[in-house]
């Protein structure tokens, strides 16, 4: 398929209608981190960007690209063309940084100490959990929104208990009150468990853009935990 040091290449019939022009073409398939390369023997090459695929399916010796113009190539080849296939999904589907840019995190800003910590502590860890796992389905199950929040109450409960460890009625306010600035946080991480209940049940022809949708939710749910962190903060 490809000598080491190369870029993951394979040989394929290329086969579809793009923007109303008809294909049936052999060429060469070339794999760069953020797109597939097409490059025809008479023709100029073409760039597929990654995101730009909604979906890929995959077959003994056809791979199937759905674009988001709504263009399907067809792509038929041996071996080599379904390992580039299971790599194209690999790439597509590894899990991008979903804290820069935030500003409570990990920064004087962020007032940083044991509360701090065990405020972000289950977003953190859930994200260490998919590092490295590009399978949609496995990374919904490590990420999961139902644990995310069941986590941030036991959280809230435990700084609250922190702050007032002999005072129950004061622990219960404190509760009331770190939860109210945390609405935004839940309300992000409800939405992401509807975009992960809708990449769930995705067909594998809009399987990409239904992830990239719940990563979005994912980036949601870590700026919504930044911003509840801030206000608070001064609670605690």
């Amino acid at each position: 398929m490809t000598s080491s040091g190369e870029l993951p290449q394979a040989a394929a019939r290329v086969v579809g209608i793009v923007r109303g022009r008809e294909i049936d073409a052999r060429a060469v398939l070339e794999l760069e981190d953020d797109a597939l390369v097409i490059r025809w023997t008479r023709a100029a090459p073409w760039r597929l960007a990654l995101e730009g695929l909604d979906g890929v399916s995959q077959r003994a010796s056809q791979t199937t690209l759905y674009l988001s113009t709504g263009d399907v190539l067809e792509l038929n080849g041996d071996d080599g063309l379904r390992i580039l296939g299971s790599q194209l999904l690999d790439r597509a589907c590894a899990m991008p940084e979903v804290t820069r840019g935030l500003r409570a995190l990990g920064s004087l800003r962020g007032t940083p100490g044991s509360a701090h910590d065990a405020w972000f502590a289950p977003l953190l860890s859930a994200r260490r959990a998919v590092d490295g796992v590009s399978d949609p389905l496995r990374q919904l199950a490590l990420m999961d929104a139902t644990q995310l929040a069941e986590a941030m109450v036991k959280v809230i409960a435990a700084l609250a208990a922190v702050r007032a460890p002999t005072d129950v009625p004061h622990q219960r306010a404190i509760e009331a009150v770190l939860e109210e600035h945390a609405e935004p946080l839940f309300a992000a991480i409800a939405r992401m468990a509807l975009a992960a209940d809708v990449l769930h049940g995705s067909a594998l022809d809009t399987r990409l853009s239904d992830w990239r949708r719940w990563v979005r939710s994912v980036r949601e749910v870590f700026a919504a935990a930044d911003e509840s962190w801030e206000s608070a903060a001064a609670e605690l």
